[in-house]
């Protein structure tokens, strides 16, 4: 209770504070830098598509998983509610499709646009002046500063270089103020940046912008190098802007980014964890769909590799063959970093090289805010539940509409080397229903077989209410499925050409229809595996995947 009352008097103070400095009467000391210059310093990793462009140009933006046509207008005179794609568009990553370019007027076209926003946007406006916005659009142009400023005419250098110093300072004044973590870590990893490009060496200022970001990454990465919000999308994507801004340091300055490098590693390794033989993260905690070119790009950047089976920040990690497992423990984040994960208590994603066998639905689309507290309940995951009810509370009233909360004590996970097993206990039930879930995952006979056990142990002297239980296996897109009605299997036929079958007992099983999100297509559908029965202290319920 006292975490809850902490966050939000403190949030409620920062949205104060931020109000005011972003105020008229404050807000026009941001200009105070604006005849800083820039050299073009920071490099981009990330792939480029020039065919992007070419749609670009002819007014379609495909941003967040969705295209708009802006009909030939600019796209920052566009009216939409999609605010993913605001979002996207106001972050300028899509700027670096034009890096590779060799047409003239492709080229300046990247430049028109930075211009226009600058004309539009020049003056405070809250959301396209978000701290996290800022920051990466900062990084964006700064990436692409020689681009955006070859055969450029004095004035327009000058009103990129003044924009992208007023938009410094409001970081500067601002990141102290950011009511998200991340926001705070992506001003930081801009601020830097934003030093190192500077004309105007400035010894003092640069150390203080480093120690400030390795505060950040102190106070926001666990022991293991993973984002405290538990997300693996925001994993990817604070390292897809800290990579160059780290690169650079130790290449202009070695003594002082030491301690950052080694925070990036120890972030590699964390995401290479979470990263399953499709290429891409498991769907936790609010990650969907992610591009695969930006997962290898990451990956490319560092030598690191994660161990094999293991546990990390929550999360178990079995590997064998070429498949691998994650599993979530539903290790629920500090409540401020809590506001896009999922009641994932005792879910898992599992595949086996490039063929997804079964995992969870991914967070809602941005065309379905309605459904996004649907899409983070345990039952969107492949997880037991009792009567469908979470393993986590979802949302409250006002500040905490979009927060997380631990239902119980917090969960327990253990990784069993010598039998390549996973073990898993939730709480979540204990007051209502006198019960825990435990839930054991073993992988075994070189990858081909995973073998799964759920259980119902009396956690209470007192006995709760009765229910009855649910186990979802949400299945990959595609998947054919064929049932014996003459004993318990189920057949799985994948686009791949490979089969496996699913085996129970212990419980009824029933095929039900299922959707996993998708970035590109919004909604796919799918179908689960649901397991069901009576929820009661002793029972158990076996299960298993198995290649045929």
């Amino acid at each position: 209770m006292f975490e809850v009352l902490r966050f939000v008097l403190r949030r409620a103070a920062l949205s104060v504070a931020d109000r005011a400095v972003t105020s008229p009467l404050f807000s026009w000391t941001w200009s105070g830098g604006s005849k800083q210059g820039f050299t073009a310093r920071l490099t981009d990793f990330r792939a480029t598509d020039s065919q992007t462009v070419i749609e670009m140009m002819n007014g379609q933006y495909l941003l967040a998983g969705r295209v708009i046509d802006t009909e030939g207008v600019s796209p920052f005179a566009v009216e939409t509610d999609a605010q993913d794609w605001l979002t996207d568009l106001h972050s300028f990553g899509w700027l670096r499709h034009f890096r590779d370019l060799r047409d003239p007027g492709q080229r300046r076209f990247a430049r028109t646009l930075v211009l226009d926003w600058i004309g539009r946007y020049g003056d405070f406006e809250r959301d396209a002046w978000d701290v996290f916005v800022t920051a990466r659009r900062v990084l964006n142009w700064l990436k692409l500063y020689a681009l955006l400023t070859e055969d450029a005419g004095v004035d327009q250098v000058r009103a990129i270089s003044g924009s992208l110093a007023i938009q410094i300072q409001s970081l500067k004044l601002r990141a102290p103020l950011a009511r998200e973590p991340n926001s705070a870590l992506m001003a930081a990893i801009a601020l830097v940046g934003a030093s190192l490009c500077a004309n105007q060496d400035d010894e003092k200022e640069l150390f203080e912008r480093v120690s400030q970001l390795e505060r950040e990454l102190n106070a926001q990465l666990d022991a293991d190098g993973q984002h405290r919000s538990r997300n693996p999308h925001s994993q990817i994507q604070l390292l897809s802007e800290l990579i160059p801004v780290n690169q650079l340091l130790n290449l202009r300055h070695g003594d002082k980014g030491s301690a950052i490098a080694r925070k990036v590693e120890a972030m590699h390794r964390a995401m290479d964890r979470l990263i399953l033989g499709t290429s891409e993260p498991g769907y936790f905690n609010g990650s969907g769909q992610i591009p695969v070119e930006l997962v290898i790009s990451i990956a490319a950047q560092s030598g690191m590799r994660s161990t094999g089976s293991g546990l990390s920040g929550g999360y178990g990690i079995l590997t064998s063959g070429d498949s691998k497992l994650v599993a979530d423990s539903g290790l629920v984040p500090p409540i401020e970093y809590s506001s896009s994960a999922h009641a994932g208590g005792l879910s898992f994603e599992f595949a086996c090289g490039g063929d997804l066998i079964a995992g969870n639905c991914g967070p809602a689309p941005a065309q379905l805010p309605e459904s996004q507290i649907l899409f983070r309940h345990s039952s969107a995951h492949s997880a037991p539940t009792i009567d469908d009810v979470s393993s986590a509370r979802i949302g409250g009233q006002g500040i905490l509409s979009d927060r997380l909360r631990p239902a119980g004590s917090p969960p327990q996970i253990v990784y069993l080397a010598e039998e390549n097993t996973i073990d898993l206990r939730c709480h979540a039930y204990r007051a209502r229903y006198g019960l825990d879930i435990v839930r054991r995952l073993t992988l075994m006979s070189a990858g081909q077989t995973l073998v799964g056990q759920d259980s119902f142990v009396a956690a209470s002297k007192r006995a709760g209410r009765e229910g009855d239980f649910s186990i979802r296996f949400h299945l990959a897109p595609g998947v054919a499925l064929e049932r014996s009605d003459a004993e318990d299997l189920i057949v799985m036929r994948f686009r791949s050409g490979r089969n496996w079958a699913f085996i129970w007992e212990g419980a009824h099983a029933e095929i039900e229809e299922s959707v996993r999100h998708s970035a590109h297509f919004g909604l796919l559908r799918t179908r689960q595996i649901v397991l069901s029965g009576v929820a009661r202290a002793g029972h158990e319920i076996a299960w298993v995947f198995t290649r045929q």
